[in-house]
């Protein structure tokens, strides 16, 4: 019973029985009270254990839209990769012993050894470098579970460190020299089958000039912008510019290059901004915070013409070590962002019984939110859940590279 309607009937006991009206109306605004208090705790609770156990955060913002989950990209077939999908049943409030995955998703023909050349954008996870006899880059919909072919772009076949960056509906990429980007789907026609109608444009690539004068494999750390136009990109040993370590944006709406400043994004790969936090989340690059996570503060969206800074935005890294780099039997991590200050850390690593040389993997996923503390420091939540995944690669080529895993 609300509070309100408990009020009501007080006051209609009041014109009824005027001489206990008051002690009427004091007993039922306590009992909607205690009512409130106890349904307060109960949601408090659901919270919690959501948080604990689940990998949707829990938020008044995110309750009416559509739950998300995580896919993995996996080398574990011979001619290709399988996206498998975790579902909350795969996770636990403690760590336990890997399970195997079985039953992928779908499975995409590609090369081995590059895994990195997996994008994501929206609600799909494009292939971008896949076998040699492919017309074009296979496309998968986690919506809606169909399979599609986009047009290759001019890099298809370039190796090199990719970057990757969906911008609103624009997919922008950078590989090697090439700047391109994915525009918006072509809208369908509502005539299709009418004769004078035309075509609708085709879905095509924009190569953006002039080229850079850096390529993407000197690109160490790069973020998206709030403004969500705007990636930033941190490159070093950068011979035009005398192997300085320097920090660029790019504009996706202007398609322009502009130099921010001499200095270095703290992160290693992809970085995420959180509005809770309102700064940039990622893996820490520098030597002192091997291991841990960090943040940095954003600095202003730079116009084109805006003057070159030496102002390192201030930063702080995690003083918990998540995952052990660089010891033997370590493959790499990655980190994902759930949303409202919400993480998975996903790192791979040969089990602690095998020789280096085994073809087994173990994933280790964990799912955690972070704070800052009283004193200011970046800090993780309690409330975690782990998950926990192994599976044999196919691939002949052992190469090091960090998870591939999409939060949508």
């Amino acid at each position: 019973m609300s509070s309100k309607r408990l009020c009501r009937e007080s006051d209609d006991e009041d014109e009824r029985h005027c001489s206990s009206s008051t002690n009427t109306k004091k007993r039922a605004c306590r009992e909607s009270e205690e009512e409130d208090e106890r349904h307060c705790s109960s949601n408090s609770s659901t919270k919690k254990k959501s948080l604990k156990l689940g990998l949707v955060p829990c938020s008044s913002h995110n309750h009416n839209h559509k739950q998300r989950h995580l896919y993995l990209v996996l080398d574990d077939w011979e001619a290709g990769y399988s996206i498998h999908k975790v579902v909350d049943d795969d996770f636990g409030a403690r760590p336990a012993a890997a399970a195997a995955k079985h039953n992928p998703l779908i499975r995409i023909q590609a090369q081995h050894a590059y895994s990195r050349f997996f994008a994501a954008h929206g609600t799909k996870i494009i292939a971008m470098h896949p076998a040699s006899f492919s017309p074009g880059i296979p496309v998968f919909d986690t919506r809606t579970l169909e399979m599609a072919v986009y047009p290759p772009p001019k890099s298809r076949s370039i190796i090199c460190p990719p970057v990757y960056a969906s911008v609103g509906d624009r997919l922008v990429t950078f590989v090697h020299q090439y700047l391109e980007v994915l525009g918006p789907h072509p809208p369908r026609s509502a005539a299709v089958d009418d004769d004078d109608e035309p075509e609708p444009p085709p879905w095509s690539w924009t190569t953006v000039e002039p080229l850079p004068q850096f390529h993407s494999g000197l690109v160490t750390g790069y973020a998206l912008h709030p403004d969500g136009r705007t990636i930033f990109m941190s490159i070093e040993d950068c011979v035009t510019f005398g192997t300085r370590k320097s920090t660029f944006s790019f504009d996706a709406g202007r398609l322009e290059w502009t130099r921010v400043g001499d200095w270095m994004l703290p992160f290693e790969g992809q970085a995420h901004y959180d509005r809770e936090l309102d700064a940039w989340v990622g893996i820490c690059r520098y030597g002192e915070g091997t291991g841990h996570l960090c943040c940095c503060d954003v600095p202003p969206s730079p116009a084109a013409d805006a003057a070159c800074t030496t102002t390192l935005p201030a930063w702080k890294f995690c003083k918990e070590v998540m995952f052990k780099k660089g010891f033997t039997g370590y493959w790499g991590a990655t980190l994902v962002y759930m949303g409202d200050s919400r993480f998975c850390l996903v790192d791979c690593r040969v089990p602690d019984d095998c020789d280096v040389r085994t073809t087994l993997r173990v994933l280790t996923i964990t799912s955690f939110g972070l704070k800052y503390d009283k004193a200011g420091e970046l800090v993780t939540t309690r409330y975690r859940a782990y998950a926990s995944i192994s599976y044999q690669i196919a691939g002949k080529f052992k190469r090091l590279e960090d998870p591939i895993a999409f939060w949508m």
